[in-house]
């Protein structure tokens, strides 16, 4: 059976805690992705949080903020679900099938090792 590491991708685009959320929203915006990772350090990548497109939504409308006044470690969620590179794609595929979530990061003592997209589960089912 795969495993994660056999499926993810480089973590890509992130984002640190005293970063603006409207950075967080542009690169949401470039790579058509609902989430960003914050992560302590771009060296380091431990992983602390994310930045969902509907919690920014939610935070600018509660509190009347601009996203160039707003702080990513303002507005981040804690990582509600992620994988282990040595998890089967087995169980990332239900995990995502049960929370809706299209792609999910992975994670390796703390840090952002990479993301796994659904997409791409379901494209090696297929080969």
């Amino acid at each position: 059976m795969a495993k994660c590491r056999d499926l993810m991708q480089a973590p890509g685009e992130v984002c640190v805690p005293h970063e603006r959320l409207l950075d967080a929203l542009e690169i949401m915006g470039v790579y058509d992705v609902g989430w960003v990772p914050v992560v302590e350090s771009r060296d380091d990548l431990r992983l602390l949080g994310i930045v969902t497109a509907r919690g920014a939504a939610r935070f600018l409308g509660i509190y009347d903020r601009r996203p160039s006044e707003a702080m990513c470690r303002e507005v981040m969620s804690p990582v509600e679900m992620a994988m282990s590179p040595d998890d089967d794609i087995a169980i990332a595929r239900a995990s995502m099938m049960t929370s809706r979530f299209q792609r999910l990061p992975v994670v390796e003592d703390g840090r952002l090792a990479g993301i796994i997209r659904l997409h791409e589960i379901e494209k090696s089912e297929q080969e």
